[in-house]
C-alpha cells in the first residue's frame, strides 16, 4: 500500500469550492491509498466527507490532481508514482 495526504494551497482563492467543499489551505482536502492492486481509495476531510474508489492512480490523478490550481500531495510511503511526476511536469511545462 501507498498512502498520501493531498492539501489544496490556493483553494480559499477560487470561488469554485464553498465551505462543505473545502478545508483551509494549510489543513488536508483527503487522503488515500493505492492498494497492491493498483485500486485507489480517496477519503474526503471536508465536513461533507465521502469516499471514493478509482480503478488506478492515473484515473485519481485525472480527476483530482491539480498541481497547477496549488494540489499537493506528500506521499508517506514511497516515492510520487509516475502519474503524479507527470501532473508536475505538464503542469511546469505550461
Amino acid at each position: 500500500m501507498k498512502r498520501f495526504t493531498a492539501y489544496r494551497r490556493n483553494i480559499s482563492n477560487r470561488d469554485t469550492h464553498n465551505h462543505y467543499q473545502k478545508n483551509a489551505d494549510n489543513e488536508p482536502q483527503f487522503e488515500g491509498i493505492i492498494w497492491t492492486d493498483g485500486t485507489v481509495t480517496l477519503r474526503w476531510l471536508t465536513s461533507c466527507s465521502s469516499h471514493s474508489v478509482w480503478n488506478n492512480i492515473e484515473d485519481c490523478l485525472n480527476i483530482h490532481g491539480h498541481p497547477e490550481y496549488g494540489t499537493e500531495i506528500i506521499w508517506h510511503d514511497s516515492e510520487p508514482p509516475e502519474a503524479w511526476l507527470q501532473k508536475l511536469k505538464e503542469k511546469n511545462s505550461v
